[in-house]
């Protein structure tokens, strides 16, 4: 027989892509609002529908960058990563040539679907003629005089992904996009509450006509494929309208630009049986439009498949491509990546003269099907040289990687899916891009990523990819080449946990890091992170159970013993006003989930007290920020962490599913400050256990080893939840209490 141990309390929630269901937060540095001290906890995560069904997890880094994780239908697939001035847009190959030839371009605008998506449902308007089309998947609320408003809910998104699909396949070898099918007399379809844009009638730049000849692999005019062109020096130009993508039609695409310098990437798509087979890109780094200009694009120079050769046997998952320009004025970027899709692209030697052309390649590769014992994946990462686009043939030594043996705790089995962000430095700074991977919990994954002292990545994971609850996400963090550390995920107990900074030098930069308590002035801000576990950088679940749970979550402010702030932590702390003068502040943050899917660790009550005042001099490093300038939207660095204290938990002898066997237990307790505070002795800790759910406790033995670190021991028989309580306390007076449930 065994017996739980089971501990919790409450965090940001793990995000990785998106459900349908409404809001939760990747534990990446919060995009607080607008001013100074906003709360890291307002910062959340939007959760998207594209109408062919995948979903989307959507936040902005502090840096403005956006972090998308998304989660694929099902099958083969390719998807578009655009990044045009200020706006991120996430295409399906499927809808590529239908964007303005029957799919408005805002249905895959980050910024236009976080403001109008609501409740798990993508509202569109329909245009149509005299007959109001019957669409797959669309449900339809009102219809008169030639426009209807309907909506797709995540589930039906995938039939009208499925009829698109099928539309594109049929429609390719004819180029006969938006003309018949799903779009046949005249139907357009929109983001429902987003303006139409038209052109002005006279254009404000000197025009030309470009005209793109495009040539498929057999050498002749090609039909169907698509070309995409930008301006080189400033995107915000010409083709943030998507007035840059085309589809050739008897090998000739034409476009009207202002005169200047371009940069052009043709689209090739080969068919299987089942769907796109293959996928080419020839890119043209750039070229000059002064008079009426026509460039050759042909498919048979993309010759170079995206391949790894790597230590172990693999099996690809996911291959991609990042092409970045950096203009005079401007950068843009464009991403695919696909999966179960040969991804090729063409080789270029010759650097442009006009701003610069940077490549990224990246796969991540899995253990074949029937791999035995623990199955191991790798995340590739690639930067190529500047200015050119290289061969794509990677060949993986062990000393590229480091190797990462990772644990995931957790007590009951459920389905559910990892995601990483990362890359190097210039990566960071533009729309970092993820795919949430299928994860059978618990289990133990071998995982082997591309290191660097200038690669950061962070890893996450939920523990239901169905309603993407649950989980821990990692800060970002450095990884050295032919190193192997172990990480342990969900490990009981889960308790609330403190934003971490994890990088140094102009990584730590691009990443600042929000701490977890500080005050400005008379103004005292807040947020721990309930339902993480013990590894340090990770923050859990939050504020956000499984549908079917029950959150019970509360907090209160006390000073000098007198309450100035109380309320429900979900959507974030307040700024509290406390007085200016030196004083003792008491933090309670109760934290519970109950439900069958969170036996162990579902209520937590944490009690921190402390000595504060007001350091109006107090500033932040540049890799930490407070909050946000009102009007410039500047990072703040102007405030003052608190001497928080800190608490991890290690258990000894505990399995992946939380349970130790009976009779004698030991638990490694380690007592720390927030990062950043002014670290004081540790001077004591306390314990208490309970076998009853706290009805009523007894004494545990502590042995101090010196430096905040302590082993509690007791005994408990078999079957038995422990419910843990302890007390610590440092030099300076402060203290913290932690109950755990079960």
């Amino acid at each position: 027989m065994r017996h739980h141990l089971r501990a919790g309390l409450v965090c940001s929630l793990a995000a990785g892509a998106a459900a349908a269901v409404a809001v939760a937060s990747f534990a990446l540095p919060a995009a607080a609002n607008s001013t100074a001290g906003a709360s890291a906890a307002s910062g959340r995560t939007n959760w998207l529908t594209l109408v062919n069904g995948n979903q989307l997890a959507v936040r902005t880094s502090p840096a403005g960058t956006p972090e998308v994780a998304v989660r694929r239908t099902s099958g083969a697939s390719s998807l578009l990563t655009l990044r045009l001035g200020s706006t991120t847009y996430e295409v399906p190959a499927d809808a590529l040539p239908y964007l303005g030839h029957g799919l408005d371009p805002d249905l895959f605008s980050l910024s236009s679907l976080q403001r109008e998506e609501k409740s798990g449902r993508l509202p569109v308007t329909v245009s149509y003629g005299a007959t109001l089309p019957v669409l797959p998947g669309v449900t339809i609320t009102r219809a008169a005089h030639g426009t209807a408003s309907g909506y797709l809910t995540a589930a039906s998104a995938k039939v009208f992904g499925a009829a698109l699909a099928r539309q594109f396949r049929s429609d390719h070898a004819r180029a006969s996009y938006g003309q018949d099918g799903l779009f046949a007399g005249g139907v357009d379809i929109a983001l429902a509450g987003v303006p139409a844009i038209t052109a002005p009638v006279s254009p404000s730049y000197t025009m030309r006509t470009l005209t793109v000849i495009g040539r498929n692999q057999q050498g002749q005019r090609d039909n169907g494929d698509i070309v995409m062109v930008l301006n080189a020096a400033n995107s915000e130009i010409f083709g943030v309208l998507f007035e840059g993508m085309g589809s050739f039609y008897n090998g000739v695409a034409k476009f009207s630009v202002p005169v200047g310098t371009y940069w052009a990437i043709g689209d090739f798509f080969s068919f299987s049986r089942d769907g796109v087979a293959s996928e080419r890109l020839t890119v043209l780094p750039q070229f000059e439009v002064k008079y009426a200009k026509t460039v050759y694009v042909s498919e048979r120079l993309s010759r170079s498949e995206i391949t790894m050769a790597t230590p172990r046997p693999t099996v690809a998952a996911q291959v991609g491509i990042q092409f970045v320009r950096y203009g005079i004025n401007s950068v843009s970027s464009a991403s695919w990546s696909d999966s179960g899709i040969s991804l090729w692209v063409n080789h270029t030697t010759a650097k442009p003269t006009l701003g610069r052309l940077q490549t990224y390649t990246t796969a991540i590769l899995t253990s074949p099907a029937k791999t035995k014992g623990t199955k191991y994946l790798y995340n590739l990462d690639y930067q190529g040289p500047n200015g050119i686009i290289p061969q794509q043939h990677y060949v993986v030594t062990p000393a590229d990687v480091a190797t990462v043996n990772e644990n995931f705790y957790q007590d009951e089995r459920s389905l559910g899916g990892w995601y990483l962000f990362g890359g190097y430095a210039s990566q960071l700074a533009i729309p970092l891009f993820s795919t949430v991977m299928p994860l059978y919990l618990p289990t133990r994954v071998v995982q082997y990523l591309s290191a660097g002292s200038d690669i950061a990545w962070q890893f996450g994971y939920v523990s239901s990819v169905y309603s993407f609850t649950g989980g821990q996400t990692d800060a970002f963090r450095v990884l050295v080449g032919g190193y192997q550390l172990t990480e342990n995920w969900n490990a009981y107990p889960l308790h609330p946990q403190p934003d971490v900074q994890l990088l140094t030098g102009a990584l730590s930069a691009l990443v600042p890091a929000y701490p977890s308590a500080f005050r400005t002035g008379d103004r005292l801000y807040l947020d721990e992170t309930p339902f993480s576990d013990n590894y340090p950088g990770h923050t859990g679940g939050g504020y956000f159970g499984a549908p079917g749970s029950v959150m019970v979550d509360s907090y209160a402010v006390y000073q000098n013993g007198r309450q100035v702030a109380h309320g429900n932590p979900a959507h974030g702390i307040p700024a509290v006003r406390v007085s200016a003068q030196p004083s003792t502040i008491r933090f309670v943050l109760d934290a519970a989930t109950w439900g069958s899917q969170y036996p162990l660790s579902p209520s937590t009550s944490t009690v921190w007290t402390w000595q504060s005042r007001a350091e109006p001099a107090a500033t932040l490093p540049g890799d930490w920020y407070c909050g946000f300038a009102p009007v410039s939207g500047a990072l703040l660095h102007r405030c003052a962490v608190q001497p928080l204290l800190t608490l991890d938990y290690q258990v000894q002898g505990m399995s992946l599913t939380g349970h130790t066997a009976p009779g004698a237990q030991h638990i490694d307790v380690s007592v720390g400050h927030l990062q950043l505070a002014t670290p004081t002795r540790i001077t004591s800790l306390t314990a208490a256990y309970s076998l009853n759910d706290g009805q009523s406790w007894r004494a545990a033995t502590v042995a101090s080893a010196g430096g905040g670190q302590f082993q509690v021991g007791f005994s408990a028989p078999a079957g038995t939840d422990v419910t843990l309580r302890v007390h610590a306390t440092d030099a300076a007076g402060n203290s913290i209490t932690e109950t755990i449930v079960r």
